[in-house]
């Protein structure tokens, strides 16, 4: 992984293999029940308050009927999963034990097949100024793939609550996962004219520009984009509907051009079922809204039509059991599920 100080690989970088080695230098009263505990990413640590955010409009207002496609667009779907839990502690500080994972799964004779070769890393994530020198060095010496949470702590800011640094680590492995899908997308965007679904936002991942063949698709909602009345707008859009488009500005990272479609009619009332946001590199002559053009508008509307029925093309074959199906499409699923398999964490 991408490291703060020094890693070594070991042979077997598997949970039991860095188990075994825990239990070697620290015997069992450093170990948890590894195997019951349940992931942590499970675990609700932290959830950012719900919040509406300004976005440019880039379309003229109103909701757009969709033309559904038969004709499958996309080629190929985008995922990385992370697993991680705690599987011991040294002088209070938790031993996480993490594996994160990002393939792309591509369409060969109706069947999805993986694209090149998947990304996979293993790591144990702890605290050295927790530790100690003389443990973290024992750790190293062993072979264990071991990353310093607290590299950019100074020792007497260093948290004391072990939540507080299990929370660090999931940063950092929350940040490792979309640094594979980042390396993944840019392969594709390369190589590929094929369009490549990506699960998930895609600003800040330079390679998908507007000439790459590569879209995201988001499917939670903390954040609304929009004025007041444009968010009802888009809680009110019904089944095969998009919004127009805007510019959401995500500094210090790039800009996305970005719109909502709702994949299925709203179950119960729930104003956010079966809606996905989706988000594209703008062109350049889109960047500015006081300057765009007319037939720069017409473009950016035949493009985002043309996306939406392709998107909503993968509603079928359904998620299920999955609860997340009103907005999981079956290719994300489908990827989603291969990671897990890959992972076994």
């Amino acid at each position: 992984m991408g490291h703060r100080g020094r890693v070594i690989d070991p042979a077997d970088v598997s949970l039991r293999g860095t188990l075994r080695a825990l239990r070697e230098l620290f015997g069992d009263r450093a170990l948890v029940a590894a195997g019951t505990s349940p992931p942590l990413e499970r675990i609700a640590i932290r959830s950012d308050p719900p919040s509406v955010a300004p976005g440019v409009p880039l379309e003229v207002p109103g909701a757009r009927q969709i033309e559904v496609s038969t004709d499958p667009l996309v080629s190929a779907f985008l995922d990385g999963v992370q697993r991680s839990r705690v599987v011991g502690y040294l002088a209070g500080s938790p031993l996480i034990y993490a594996s994160v994972a990002a393939a792309v799964r591509e369409r060969v004779a109706r069947r999805l097949e993986t694209w090149r070769e998947p990304s996979v890393r293993r790591a144990l994530f702890a605290s050295r100024g927790k530790l100690g020198e003389t443990a973290w060095n024992q750790l190293v010496d062993s072979g264990v793939t071991v990353v310093d949470i607290t590299a950019d702590v100074a020792d007497e800011a260093i948290p004391v609550h072990p939540f507080a640094l299990r929370a660090r680590a999931l940063d950092l492995v929350a940040l490792e996962r979309e640094g594979l899908e980042r390396r993944l997308a840019a392969e594709w965007c390369r190589s590929e004219s094929r369009w490549l679904w990506i699960d998930g936002g895609i600003s800040g991942n330079l390679a998908v520009d507007e000439r790459a063949t590569a879209f995201g698709v988001v499917k939670s909602h903390t954040t609304l984009y929009g004025s007041a009345e444009q968010v009802e707008s888009v809680l009110s859009l019904k089944a095969e509907e998009r919004s127009p488009a805007f510019l959401v500005g995500h500094r210090p990272r790039r800009a996305v051009a970005s719109w909502y479609l709702r994949l299925r009619a709203t179950a119960g009332g729930d104003p956010l079922h079966g809606l996905v946001r989706v988000e594209i590199s703008p062109p350049m002559d889109m960047l500015d809204p006081d300057q765009i053009t007319d037939d720069a508008r017409a473009r950016l509307t035949a493009h985002c039509d043309r996306l939406s029925a392709g998107i909503l093309a993968e509603r079928a074959p359904l998620s299920l059991p999955d609860p997340r199906w009103d907005t999981l499409t079956y290719g994300i699923h489908a990827c989603e599920m291969y990671l897990d398999a890959l992972v076994g964490l």
